[in-house]
Protein backbone atom coordinates (compact mmCIF):
# COMPACT_ATOMS: atom_id res chain seq x y z
CA UNK A 1 0.00 0.00 0.00
CA UNK A 2 0.94 3.43 -1.08
CA UNK A 3 1.71 5.73 2.16
CA UNK A 4 -0.11 8.92 1.82
CA UNK A 5 2.93 10.97 2.49
CA UNK A 6 4.46 9.21 -0.13
CA UNK A 7 1.45 10.11 -2.17
CA UNK A 8 1.18 13.56 -1.72
CA UNK A 9 4.75 14.16 -2.36
CA UNK A 10 4.38 12.09 -5.77
CA UNK A 11 1.56 14.26 -6.83
CA UNK A 12 3.20 18.00 -5.33
CA UNK A 13 6.10 17.04 -8.43
CA UNK A 14 3.48 16.10 -10.28
CA UNK A 15 1.79 19.15 -10.06
CA UNK A 16 4.76 21.20 -10.13
CA UNK A 17 5.73 19.49 -13.66
CA UNK A 18 2.60 20.15 -15.04
CA UNK A 19 2.69 23.84 -16.21
CA UNK A 20 2.90 24.31 -19.50
CA UNK A 21 6.09 26.32 -21.03
CA UNK A 22 4.89 29.77 -21.96
CA UNK A 23 6.96 29.38 -25.44
CA UNK A 24 6.73 26.23 -28.05
CA UNK A 25 9.91 24.70 -28.10
CA UNK A 26 11.24 25.97 -31.30
CA UNK A 27 10.73 29.27 -30.25
CA UNK A 28 12.76 29.43 -27.16
CA UNK A 29 15.60 31.34 -26.52
CA UNK A 30 18.59 29.75 -25.00
CA UNK A 31 17.36 30.63 -20.81
CA UNK A 32 13.76 29.37 -21.49
CA UNK A 33 15.44 25.89 -23.31
CA UNK A 34 17.11 25.37 -20.02
CA UNK A 35 14.73 26.15 -17.54
CA UNK A 36 11.40 24.43 -19.65
CA UNK A 37 13.06 21.99 -22.29
CA UNK A 38 16.08 20.84 -20.59
CA UNK A 39 15.60 16.73 -19.98
CA UNK A 40 18.32 16.59 -17.74
CA UNK A 41 17.15 18.82 -14.86
CA UNK A 42 15.48 17.21 -12.20
CA UNK A 43 11.93 17.36 -11.92
CA UNK A 44 11.41 18.45 -8.50
CA UNK A 45 13.89 21.45 -9.51
CA UNK A 46 10.74 22.57 -11.70
CA UNK A 47 8.36 22.99 -8.71
CA UNK A 48 9.79 26.33 -8.13
CA UNK A 49 10.36 28.42 -11.68
CA UNK A 50 6.94 29.98 -11.19
CA UNK A 51 7.96 31.64 -8.28
CA UNK A 52 11.79 32.27 -8.99
CA UNK A 53 10.89 32.82 -12.82
CA UNK A 54 14.59 31.90 -13.46
CA UNK A 55 14.41 32.28 -17.16
CA UNK A 56 13.51 36.01 -17.17
CA UNK A 57 16.92 36.22 -14.28
CA UNK A 58 19.21 34.32 -16.96
CA UNK A 59 18.65 36.59 -19.08
CA UNK A 60 18.80 39.77 -17.21
CA UNK A 61 22.07 38.43 -15.93
CA UNK A 62 23.17 38.15 -19.53
CA UNK A 63 24.66 34.65 -19.11
CA UNK A 64 26.12 32.97 -22.27
CA UNK A 65 27.31 30.10 -23.62
CA UNK A 66 31.27 29.94 -22.94
CA UNK A 67 31.11 31.75 -19.70
CA UNK A 68 32.86 31.26 -16.15
CA UNK A 69 30.74 31.31 -13.73
CA UNK A 70 30.62 31.13 -9.90
CA UNK A 71 27.26 30.05 -8.24
CA UNK A 72 28.15 31.63 -4.53
CA UNK A 73 26.63 30.06 -1.64
CA UNK A 74 24.58 28.34 -3.85
CA UNK A 75 23.33 25.19 -1.82
CA UNK A 76 21.85 22.42 -3.21
CA UNK A 77 22.71 24.09 -6.69
CA UNK A 78 18.95 25.01 -7.73
CA UNK A 79 20.45 27.66 -10.08
CA UNK A 80 23.43 25.75 -11.10
CA UNK A 81 21.93 22.96 -12.77
CA UNK A 82 20.48 26.20 -15.46
CA UNK A 83 23.96 28.15 -15.39
CA UNK A 84 25.28 24.84 -16.24
CA UNK A 85 22.69 24.36 -19.22
CA UNK A 86 23.20 28.10 -20.50
CA UNK A 87 26.97 28.16 -20.31
CA UNK A 88 27.57 24.49 -22.63
CA UNK A 89 30.53 22.46 -22.76
CA UNK A 90 32.47 25.73 -23.65
CA UNK A 91 32.02 27.31 -20.60
CA UNK A 92 32.20 26.37 -16.77
CA UNK A 93 30.41 26.77 -13.15
CA UNK A 94 31.42 26.64 -9.89
CA UNK A 95 29.23 25.86 -7.15
CA UNK A 96 30.95 27.29 -4.23
CA UNK A 97 29.59 27.18 -0.66
CA UNK A 98 30.76 27.29 2.99
CA UNK A 99 30.15 25.29 5.98
CA UNK A 100 27.02 27.17 6.92
CA UNK A 101 25.49 26.48 3.29
CA UNK A 102 26.67 22.72 3.00
CA UNK A 103 25.10 22.24 6.83
CA UNK A 104 21.63 22.26 5.27
CA UNK A 105 22.49 21.46 1.96
CA UNK A 106 25.14 19.24 1.46
CA UNK A 107 22.90 16.07 0.51
CA UNK A 108 21.16 17.84 -2.25
CA UNK A 109 24.19 19.56 -3.67
CA UNK A 110 26.01 16.00 -3.32
CA UNK A 111 22.94 14.21 -5.52
CA UNK A 112 22.74 16.70 -7.86
CA UNK A 113 26.41 16.26 -9.11
CA UNK A 114 26.60 12.56 -8.67
CA UNK A 115 28.21 10.35 -11.02
CA UNK A 116 29.13 13.66 -12.75
CA UNK A 117 26.13 14.18 -14.27
CA UNK A 118 26.72 18.23 -14.73
CA UNK A 119 30.24 18.05 -16.42
CA UNK A 120 31.10 21.37 -16.82
CA UNK A 121 30.43 21.80 -12.87
CA UNK A 122 32.96 21.88 -10.22
CA UNK A 123 32.31 21.54 -6.43
CA UNK A 124 34.13 24.06 -4.81
CA UNK A 125 34.17 24.36 -0.57
CA UNK A 126 35.95 26.71 1.63
CA UNK A 127 35.63 28.59 5.12
CA UNK A 128 34.51 32.10 5.02
CA UNK A 129 37.76 33.57 5.00
CA UNK A 130 39.15 31.36 2.32
CA UNK A 131 36.74 30.00 -0.17
CA UNK A 132 38.83 28.91 -2.91
CA UNK A 133 37.11 30.30 -5.81
CA UNK A 134 38.21 30.64 -9.44
CA UNK A 135 39.74 33.96 -10.53
CA UNK A 136 39.26 35.85 -13.96
CA UNK A 137 35.43 34.54 -13.90
CA UNK A 138 32.49 36.44 -16.17
CA UNK A 139 29.79 36.10 -13.76
CA UNK A 140 29.20 36.19 -10.03
CA UNK A 141 25.72 34.45 -9.31
CA UNK A 142 24.46 35.19 -5.79
CA UNK A 143 20.78 34.58 -4.73
CA UNK A 144 19.28 35.11 -1.55
CA UNK A 145 22.94 34.61 0.40
CA UNK A 146 24.56 38.19 0.53
CA UNK A 147 22.35 39.04 3.98
CA UNK A 148 24.35 35.60 5.51
CA UNK A 149 27.52 37.88 5.75
CA UNK A 150 25.72 40.33 8.18
CA UNK A 151 24.16 37.64 10.87
CA UNK A 152 26.39 36.48 13.79
CA UNK A 153 26.48 33.13 14.80
CA UNK A 154 28.59 33.37 18.34
CA UNK A 155 27.63 29.27 18.88
CA UNK A 156 29.75 28.72 16.08
CA UNK A 157 32.63 30.96 14.32
CA UNK A 158 32.77 28.86 11.38
CA UNK A 159 29.11 29.70 9.93
CA UNK A 160 30.03 33.62 10.53
CA UNK A 161 31.50 35.08 7.68
CA UNK A 162 33.90 37.75 7.36
CA UNK A 163 32.27 41.04 5.52
CA UNK A 164 35.44 42.63 4.88
CA UNK A 165 36.98 39.12 3.61
CA UNK A 166 33.89 38.29 1.79
CA UNK A 167 34.12 41.35 -1.01
CA UNK A 168 38.00 41.35 -1.25
CA UNK A 169 37.34 37.37 -2.39
CA UNK A 170 34.61 38.03 -4.91
CA UNK A 171 36.51 41.24 -6.16
CA UNK A 172 39.51 39.21 -6.75
CA UNK A 173 37.35 36.54 -8.74
CA UNK A 174 35.83 38.67 -11.01
CA UNK A 175 37.84 39.61 -14.07
CA UNK A 176 37.70 43.36 -15.17
CA UNK A 177 34.25 43.97 -16.38
CA UNK A 178 33.03 40.71 -14.93
CA UNK A 179 29.18 41.15 -13.36
CA UNK A 180 27.63 40.08 -9.92
CA UNK A 181 24.34 39.47 -9.66
CA UNK A 182 22.44 40.04 -6.03
CA UNK A 183 19.28 38.55 -5.00
CA UNK A 184 17.81 38.64 -1.75
CA UNK A 185 14.80 39.27 0.53
CA UNK A 186 13.82 42.92 0.94
CA UNK A 187 13.89 44.75 4.11
CA UNK A 188 12.08 47.94 5.57
CA UNK A 189 13.74 50.99 4.28
CA UNK A 190 16.57 52.59 6.11
CA UNK A 191 17.37 49.39 8.43
CA UNK A 192 20.32 48.60 6.88
CA UNK A 193 21.60 45.39 7.65
CA UNK A 194 19.87 45.02 11.31
CA UNK A 195 17.15 43.02 10.12
CA UNK A 196 19.30 40.29 8.79
CA UNK A 197 20.06 38.98 11.85
CA UNK A 198 16.53 38.14 12.76
CA UNK A 199 14.55 38.02 9.99
CA UNK A 200 17.03 37.03 7.24
CA UNK A 201 16.50 40.49 5.50
CA UNK A 202 18.38 43.03 4.10
CA UNK A 203 17.65 46.99 3.46
CA UNK A 204 18.30 47.33 -0.36
CA UNK A 205 19.16 50.68 -0.43
CA UNK A 206 21.95 49.40 2.18
CA UNK A 207 23.16 46.91 -0.27
CA UNK A 208 23.34 48.94 -3.01
CA UNK A 209 25.71 51.33 -1.22
CA UNK A 210 27.30 48.29 0.51
CA UNK A 211 28.62 46.81 -3.07
CA UNK A 212 28.71 50.79 -4.31
CA UNK A 213 31.69 51.20 -1.43
CA UNK A 214 33.34 47.95 -2.50
CA UNK A 215 33.94 49.81 -5.91
CA UNK A 216 31.24 47.58 -7.76
CA UNK A 217 29.21 49.73 -10.80
CA UNK A 218 25.43 49.59 -10.11
CA UNK A 219 24.40 48.44 -13.87
CA UNK A 220 20.56 47.78 -13.25
CA UNK A 221 17.38 46.08 -11.56
CA UNK A 222 15.27 44.21 -12.19
CA UNK A 223 11.54 44.13 -10.52
CA UNK A 224 10.28 40.63 -11.36
CA UNK A 225 10.30 39.48 -7.77
CA UNK A 226 8.65 42.08 -6.35
CA UNK A 227 5.49 41.64 -3.86
CA UNK A 228 4.51 44.33 -2.54
CA UNK A 229 2.04 42.68 0.13
CA UNK A 230 5.00 41.20 1.80
CA UNK A 231 5.18 42.08 5.33
CA UNK A 232 8.67 43.50 5.94
CA UNK A 233 8.66 42.17 9.73
CA UNK A 234 8.00 39.06 9.57
CA UNK A 235 10.88 36.48 9.29
CA UNK A 236 11.28 35.04 5.98
CA UNK A 237 10.45 31.51 6.97
CA UNK A 238 7.30 32.40 8.63
CA UNK A 239 4.89 30.07 7.02
CA UNK A 240 2.58 32.52 5.29
CA UNK A 241 5.17 34.62 3.92
CA UNK A 242 7.77 31.77 2.94
CA UNK A 243 8.29 31.67 -0.91
CA UNK A 244 6.50 35.08 -1.34
CA UNK A 245 8.91 37.68 0.26
CA UNK A 246 9.59 41.36 -1.70
CA UNK A 247 12.68 40.54 -3.41
CA UNK A 248 15.34 42.81 -5.10
CA UNK A 249 17.38 42.26 -7.63
CA UNK A 250 20.80 44.04 -8.66
CA UNK A 251 23.41 43.49 -11.25
CA UNK A 252 26.81 45.01 -10.50
CA UNK A 253 30.18 45.24 -12.79
CA UNK A 254 33.40 45.19 -11.59
CA UNK A 255 35.39 48.16 -13.32
CA UNK A 256 37.52 47.65 -15.85
CA UNK A 257 40.20 48.82 -14.14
Amino acid sequence: MIKLGSLLSVLAVLVGCSEKPPVAEHDANIYQTAVYFNSLRPKEDRRDDAQRKPAEILAFAGVEPGMKVIDLLGGGGWYTELLAAVVGDEGHVYLANTPLFLHFTQPQMEARLSNNRLKNVTRVDGEWTQMNLPEEVDLIWLSLAYHDIYVKRPNDPSFEADRDSFFEQIKTALKPGGMILVIDHAATSGTGKEAAQTLHRIDEEFARADFESEGFVFVKSLDILRNPADDYTKDIWAKDIMNKTDKFIFLFQKPMQ
